[in-house]
């Protein structure tokens, strides 16, 4: 609704036009000289061909990432959506870090906030936003919007439920769908809190373990080649079992911002 996908269709077309030679709608525009314009808009499945929502995104998308390069210019919209939650996210942050290697000129709309977050470290990567005013004369859950580029990414949270706000949905729905991003909100929370103490302590615990050894090694007979060898072998179980703790730590942050979704059966 504030226009996204307008705004991306908007540049292609003008991209067209001005290579062409046209007068574009704007009162000031530089595009460069471009050999291939690639799309990927659509959320719609094929019945003819058998392909689903997601398949028919991805044949497009493995298309689009064959033939992509420097003098191309792309726009993807809303990619991964036809699929769960967390591997849709999984695989439009590998495709866009494909993009993004191709050196396109890519314009890629997207709802998942941790893709803004990751790919904001990338260069030559620009988060935008379309504005949008929540509240007026109209009561706190009013929405206008503006149709305006942003700077950076949207900081609003739960703004599908504000929107749904907007809809005439039945009050009762929307409060307990409230009430349900409360409580997913929360044990998220709780979730990352109790694991990021978890990994502290493991942490401690491999440390002041690390420190005995070193202390039983000093105070003990070893020397020479044995004892180098020994320090050696300490030191690569040491580094092993904090890299299993550092992965251990990134699945658990991982798994409390995408909670494990209800099977589709």
């Amino acid at each position: 609704m504030s226009g996204k996908s307008t705004y991306i269709r908007s540049i292609a077309l003008m991209t067209v036009m001005a290579q062409i030679g046209s007068f574009v709608p704007a009162d000031f525009a530089s595009f460069p000289v471009m050999h291939q314009l690639f799309a990927r808009v659509n959320m719609d499945d094929s019945i003819e061909a058998n392909v689903s929502t997601f398949a028919a995104e991805m044949r497009e998308t493995a298309f689009i990432l064959r033939n992509i390069d420097q003098r191309s210019v792309a726009i993807v919209d809303e990619l991964g959506r036809g699929t769960s939650t967390r591997d849709g996210l999984a695989i439009a942050l590998a495709i866009a870090e494909a993009l993004v290697d191709s050196r396109a000129i890519v314009w890629f709309v997207t709802h998942f906030r941790d893709i803004a977050t990751i790919m904001a470290e990338r260069a030559g990567v620009v988060n935008l936003h379309l504005a949008v005013e929540l509240g007026d004369e109209n009561g706190p859950d009013a929405m206008n919007m503006l149709y305006k580029i942003a700077e950076g990414s949207v900081q609003e949270l739960h703004y599908g439920l504000k929107l749904a706000r907007v809809m005439p949905l039945p009050a009762r729905v929307l409060d307990v769908a409230e009430q349900v991003a409360t409580k997913l909100d929360l044990k998220s929370k709780q979730t990352k809190d109790t694991s990021a103490a978890v990994i502290r302590e493991k942490k401690r615990r491999l440390v002041l373990s690390l420190n005995e050894h070193l202390v039983q090694a000093k105070n003990g007979v070893m020397d020479g080649p044995v004892l180098a060898e020994w320090l050696r072998q300490l030191q690569r179980e040491f580094v092993i079992r904090m890299m299993a703790i550092e992965t251990e730590a990134e699945n658990a942050v991982e798994l409390a911002s995408n909670p494990p979704e209800a099977s589709d059966g």
